[in-house]
């Protein structure tokens, strides 16, 4: 059908009310004609040339920002922004508008200079980064991710797709369009569970320090992609481009970069632009990696580069953590690499030669980062631990990490996290907090990847809400939730918020002197177990227990769990046989208790040294004395247990009373009798305890205090800086510059 040059009037404003229409409901920029956003407030320079428009871009192999004069680079200091708040899922991205304000703030308060996002947020995060910019000569930079659909790469069942494929392609292009759209304020987005909606209009391009597409590729996915696409010409666009040597996946990554890079086109803007990677996919060469999928494939930033018409750059970013993959402890070179201080530093090793391998292009740690969990998930070289941290020690081991990375010559450290996210998972604890959807409402102690954050989201209201264990009771007097229980020489009370059991000993006459006298306290859950613990000799409970808290001192106090009721040796010992085992541990009547621990690591073979090491774990159930008062200056963020006078104070995490959602009071059954670690509903916890002197005299309970709670399902928290945030504050506020 022939064209006509020109449109009738009616039938034109018809057409345009149908492309509105469209724009909405479809996610196309609102503006079907192109129109321009409107220009944001912004003092931030903005240089334009053959009608390309840069704030941001990489000069002389560096990430660099226009001053309005000339490109300046330098070292990049960023943290990772979650998308949720406690009692959310992820795709439910709760954080309100001024909550993103309010961090904002905090943020250049502690001297970062570049924010972190893995996906399309809410209209209102965009406002409200463009009004928190809006005149500043300082911005806060944003490093824009975008989430690759991993959902469909990973496949049914686990089963790996071909990323290459049509449908995941035209999946991963669209939401690519999307957030670049999002960025310069030109999307509608109908409502889709999970994922961001509503009408963009703040453009924050001027804003934009680069772009990170993709996630952390799962070797199974690329090795798919790699094997189905044999001999596959090196993909070449306008912009992006695949060298010769480029594999099939790494072509495809090319080619959504340049799918990146056409969308900003369309609104004449140029940034800088990278993909995700982490050392799992590393280009580099582990020989002593234990694990063969953590050394399958590469995925190499150096065979991919922009194009002649691409003047806002390219960069590598990677994820890179102190304990992870294995061969970060056992590659000898590592082990003994001294960095520019003198000291022997695996982590510094690793960045070292990972520098080496990406030369001429900026490279950024697009995470790094330790947690201030109480439980742990992996050893680490030098300390380095994937939690059982306070908080002070995060943020030195935070700033040991920062340093080394901008020793090794990079462009840019972005700590992982911002806030603590209470719907992680950690592959040592998740079979024990389900079910998964419930792990938002309560805050789990003992799964270290909630803890990362250098905001704490803690239990309670308020900060006055929340119990401390500092040897006083004003807290306690304030809450309306608790149990009380007087005994001979003692009395008990009981409370609880979404991250622990509270427990206030207070003596009728004298003090406490652990040490020298002996406090057991049974915990009694479910049907069985048993009424004496070999770790509580002379002592006869009325009932059976699931648990035995012994206090004693300061060196030798600890949680110990029934062998029968043990997960941990029921499945690493029992059904895996990868720890020591005994028929009797299977006898919940026995009173045959163990330590508290969780494994960090399975039995490993190392292929170049030619050694096995053994199944490790740790003992969580160990009670630290100290002062939870974030306001002491005698404050330990991971303490249990404090005494002071007449006043003894405990809190034990939930998951340590077998509790795999408390806020449901869910428990595990026994897992001999289950064959599994299924949940059951516990009625309340009948609490224990027994008091004997030195001598052997006893002071113990006729009858259990009965504790119960209701029911929840808008979980209590508020925000607290860790002194981490402090600590980081402070090294982030040193000056550096870049090294030739």
């Amino acid at each position: 059908m022939k064209k006509n040059k020109t449109m009738p009037i009616g039938i034109g404003l018809a057409v345009l009310i149908v492309l509105c229409i469209a724009a909405w409901q479809f996610g196309v920029p609102h503006s079907p004609l192109g129109a321009p956003a409107s220009a944001p407030k912004t003092a931030q320079p903005i240089q334009e040339e053959h009608g390309v428009k840069r704030i941001a871009s990489v000069q002389d192999g560096r990430l660099a920002v226009f001053d309005g004069t000339e490109w300046k680079p330098q070292f990049w200091t960023g943290v990772n922004l979650g998308a949720t708040t406690p009692g959310h899922a992820p795709g439910e991205l709760s954080p309100s508008k001024e909550q993103y304000l309010r961090w904002f703030a905090q943020m250049k308060e502690m001297n970062v200079n570049v924010l972190r996002i893995y996906t399309i947020l809410p209209p209102y995060f965009y406002e409200a980064l463009a009004e928190f910019n809006a005149g500043r000569t300082d911005p806060l930079y944003l490093l824009h991710g975008i989430w690759s659909p991993e959902e469909a790469l990973t496949g049914e069942g686990g089963k790996p797709q071909d990323a290459l494929a049509a449908d995941i392609t035209e999946q991963f292009q669209e939401e690519i369009r999307h957030a670049v759209q999002a960025v310069h304020g030109r999307l509608n987005l109908k409502a889709v569970p999970g994922h961001a909606s509503g009408k963009f209009t703040a453009d924050v391009s001027p804003y934009l320090l680069g772009w990170i597409v993709g996630t952390e590729w799962d070797p199974y996915v690329v090795q798919t992609a790699d094997d189905a696409h044999p001999g596959m010409e090196p993909f070449a666009g306008t912009y992006f481009r695949a060298s010769d040597g480029a594999t099939p996946f790494e072509s495809w990554l090319a080619q959504m970069l340049e799918t990146a890079a056409q969308e900003e086109m369309k609104y004449g803007w140029q940034h800088p632009v990278s993909f995700a990677n982490w050392v799992t996919t590393d280009p580099l060469q582990h020989p002593n990696e234990p694990a063969d999928n953590e050394d399958l494939v590469s995925v190499d930033p150096m065979h991919v580069m922009p194009t002649e018409s691409w003047t806002g750059g390219y960069f590598a970013s990677y994820h890179v953590y102190p304990y992870y993959p294995d061969f970060l402890r056992f590659e000898e070179k590592y082990q003994t690499y001294k960095d520019s201080r003198g000291q022997v530093n695996p982590y510094a090793g690793y960045l070292h030669e990972l520098r080496e391998h990406h030369q001429g292009i900026p490279l950024i740690v697009a995470e790094y980062g330790v947690p201030s969990s109480r439980g742990m998930a992996h050893y680490g070289p030098e300390g380095r631990n994937q939690g059982m941290h306070t908080e002070e020690e995060q943020g030195k081991i935070d700033a040991e990490l920062y340093n080394s990375i901008y020793d090794e010559n990079y462009d840019g450290a972005v700590l992982f996290s911002w806030q603590d996210e209470w719907f992680k998972i950690t592959w040592n604890t998740m079979d024990l907090d389900a079910p998964a959807d419930r792990r938002p409402f309560w805050r789990n102690m003992l799964t270290n990847e909630e803890h990362f954050g250098v905001v704490a989201l803690e239990a309670g209201k308020s900060k006055d809400d929340t119990i401390k264990l500092d040897g006083k009771t004003d807290d306690w007097d304030r809450r309306k939730d608790t149990v009380s229980r007087d005994y001979d020489g003692f009395s008990l009370t009981t409370s609880h918020d979404e991250a622990y059991m509270y427990l206030l000993l207070k003596k009728k006459d004298g003090v406490w002197q652990p040490g020298q006298e002996t406090l057991s306290i049974g915990f009694d859950t479910i049907e069985g177990g048993s009424a004496t613990a070999d770790k509580a000799p002379g002592i006869a409970f009325s009932k059976g227990q699931e648990f035995v808290l012994r206090m004693k001192g300061e060196q030798d106090s600890a949680i110990y769990v029934n062998s029968a009721y043990d997960q941990h040796s029921w499945l690493y010992g029992s059904v895996q046989k990868m720890m020591p085992w005994e028929e009797k541990l299977a006898q919940d009547g026995s009173g045959l208790f163990l330590p508290w621990k969780l494994p960090t690591s399975k039995v490993l073979y190392l292929p170049q040294s030619k050694k096995q090491i053994p199944f490790e774990d740790v003992e969580v159930g160990l009670l630290r004395k100290g002062v939870t008062d974030p306001d002491s200056s005698e404050f330990n963020s991971l303490a249990d247990w404090y005494a002071a006078g007449s006043v003894m104070e405990i809190r034990i995490p939930w998951m340590l009373l077998g509790f795999m959602d408390p806020s449901t009071s869910k428990v595990w059954q026994y897992p001999y009798a289950a064959g599994a670690i299924k949940p059951t509903e516990a009625k309340g916890i009948r609490i224990e305890p027994h008091l004997q002197t030195r001598e052997g005299e006893q002071q113990g309970a006729a009858v259990p205090l009965n504790y119960k709670w209701s029911k929840w399902e808008e979980p209590q928290y508020h925000e607290r800086l860790k002194q981490s945030y402090d600590i980081l504050k402070r090294v982030f506020e040193e000056p550096k510059p870049l090294k030739p």
